[in-house]
């Protein structure tokens, strides 16, 4: 029995390629929707998905970041058929200051036309860039989420998740991402059973565990870029293990506790707790990955109370505890 909002039918879905796209951006996402293909009822023609690769540029042949040259079915000048889910395939970030604004222009005006419309990594750029996610929460690769959201303040950009979903906007994050989203577009068009079964061919999980940020340092490099902020970070970086004070900080750049949280806070965007606390979740994820450190070991290394409360910041952080997150990264013997 077909489920309320459950969408059936042939749907048309186009993954739009730019120069320098990433390659995965497009084979992730379309072996998702091949797959289904095949695990449907092939009595029933009318089912089902066509994928086309569509152009963003007037060349039919475009390269991949690769190198990899790719032949895409139709360009945005000549698409000829009704589209049911546009995705915008990532690229690198300099790609989109040589696009013609044809193509912001074109996604403004089948924004209407279109089921669903979203992006897979950077792609979330294009969109934001064309003016159609305003207002929206949004994700995108880890790596560039504060450049989306200084350039676009008025999205809302959550770094965390793989995907999000703000009708009838879909975003996902780095990646292979892609293929997360892909997975639940197929759930929302299919069904949880036929979403299951391509995973499982696929060899991926439904639903990944974490979050996109366990793949990025909690403190990255953006997030230290100021002069004042680097140098409390080099105060710290030697003595995360010992008992750190708001008043230890400031005592030692000589201001006084309120005025070194004001400065501190305006620098870096963040409260000196709150910086400690991710130093402290680097410094243990490193630990994870590259030693046989017990966990309770780590905890105290790292200015952690005990194991728990290590724990209990991973499972904020990154929705993984210690162990699993050592799992999946722990270096190859």
């Amino acid at each position: 029995m077909k489920k309320e909002g459950q969408h059936t039918g042939m749907k048309n879905i186009v993954l739009l390629a730019l120069p320098q796209v990433q390659l995965l951006d497009i084979a992730g996402p379309w072996d998702v929707f091949t797959a289904a293909n095949r695990f449907l009822n092939t009595d029933k023609e009318d089912t089902g998905y066509h994928v086309y690769l569509v152009s963003g540029t007037s060349e039919k042949v475009i390269y991949s970041g690769s190198g990899m040259p790719l032949s895409c079915s139709h360009t945005i000048y000549d698409i000829d058929f009704p589209v049911d889910t546009l995705l915008v395939a990532g690229t690198a970030l300099s790609v989109l200051e040589e696009i013609s604004h044809d193509l912001y222009h074109y996604l403004q005006n089948i924004k209407s036309d279109v089921r669903r419309l979203g992006s897979v990594c950077v792609g979330a750029f294009v969109l934001a860039k064309a003016g159609l996610l305003d207002g929206k929460q949004v994700t995108t690769h880890w790596k560039f989420a504060d450049t989306l959201q200084k350039s676009y303040p008025k999205l809302e950009v959550n770094v965390n998740p793989f995907f999000i979903r703000d009708q009838p906007i879909y975003t996902s994050g780095g990646v292979s991402s892609g293929m997360d989203l892909a997975l639940a577009l197929l759930e929302e068009d299919f069904g949880k059973p036929l979403a299951i079964e391509v995973a499982r061919h696929l060899v991926l999980p439904l639903k990944r565990a974490g979050m996109q940020s366990q793949f990025g340092d909690a403190l990255p490099e953006y997030e230290i870029k100021s002069p004042f902020t680097k140098e409390v970070r080099d105060l710290l970086k030697d003595k995360l293990g010992e008992a750190i004070t708001v008043e230890y900080m400031a005592e030692f750049l000589n201001m006084s506790v309120r005025n070194f949280s004001r400065v501190f806070l305006k620098e870096s965007g963040m409260t000196p707790g709150r910086f400690l606390e991710k130093m402290r979740l680097d410094q243990a994820k490193n630990l994870l990955e590259y030693t046989e450190m017990s966990v309770d070991m780590i905890a105290v290394k790292c200015g952690f109370s005990n194991a728990v409360s290590l724990r209990r910041v991973f499972l904020k952080n990154i929705s993984l505890s210690p162990a699993q997150y050592r799992k999946a990264f722990k270096t190859a013997e």
